[in-house]
C-alpha cells in the first residue's frame, strides 16, 4: 500500500484512535520497564493520551495538543532536568517501536515514525541535561506552572 499525496502520515497511523492505542500500549511498557519508570511512574496519568495527541500534530492530524496544553516550548519544559541516560533513550525508541508493532500501526507509518521517534529522542535526551535556569531563559519563560499551557 503507498501513501497517497493527500494522505498525511496521520492517515496512514490510523487516525487518533490507533495513535493512542499505540501509545497507550507505550506507557503500559515503560511504566514496568526497570530504566523507564522512574521517568514515567510520577507522570501525569493522562501521559499517554497527551503523548498520542501531540503526535497527531506533528504528522498532521487535529491539533488539539496546541490549544490544550501548548507547543514545542511545553514539551521541551516537560523534559527539563530529566537527565535521560542513553541507555533510557534507546530503550524509549525501542518500546514504541514495540508498541506500533503491537498495534499494527500501517507499514507506511513505520518508517517515517521509525526516523521520527529516534531524532525527536535524541533532542528530548539533550534538552533534559540544561539545566532548568538556563532552559527557562532560552524559552523566554518567566513563571512556570505545570497545569497551565506554556505560551511565550
Amino acid at each position: 500500500m503507498t501513501l497517497h499525496r493527500s494522505q498525511t502520515l496521520f492517515d496512514a497511523a490510523g487516525g487518533v484512535a490507533r495513535i493512542t492505542e499505540m501509545t497507550t500500549a507505550f506507557y503500559k511498557k515503560a511504566l514496568v520497564d526497570p530504566l523507564l519508570s522512574p521517568l514515567f511512574a510520577k507522570g501525569d496519568a493522562n501521559h499517554a493520551k497527551y503523548l498520542a495527541s501531540w503526535f497527531s500534530v506533528i504528522f498532521g492530524g487535529p491539533q488539539d495538543y496546541l490549544s490544550e496544553r501548548g507547543d514545542i516550548g511545553f514539551v521541551i519544559w516537560k523534559h527539563v532536568a530529566m537527565h535521560i541516560t542513553d541507555h533510557q533513550r534507546a530503550r524509549w525508541v525501542n518500546l514504541m517501536r514495540e508498541a506500533a508493532a503491537e498495534v499494527e500501526i500501517d507499514e507506511r507509518f513505520l518508517v517515517p515514525f521509525d526516523r521520527f521517534i529516534d531524532t525527536v529522542s535524541r533532542d528530548v535526551q539533550a534538552n533534559s541535561h540544561i539545566p532548568k535556569e538556563e532552559l527557562r531563559e532560552r524559552l523566554g519563560i518567566t513563571e512556570y506552572a505545570t497545569d497551565v499551557r506554556f505560551e511565550p
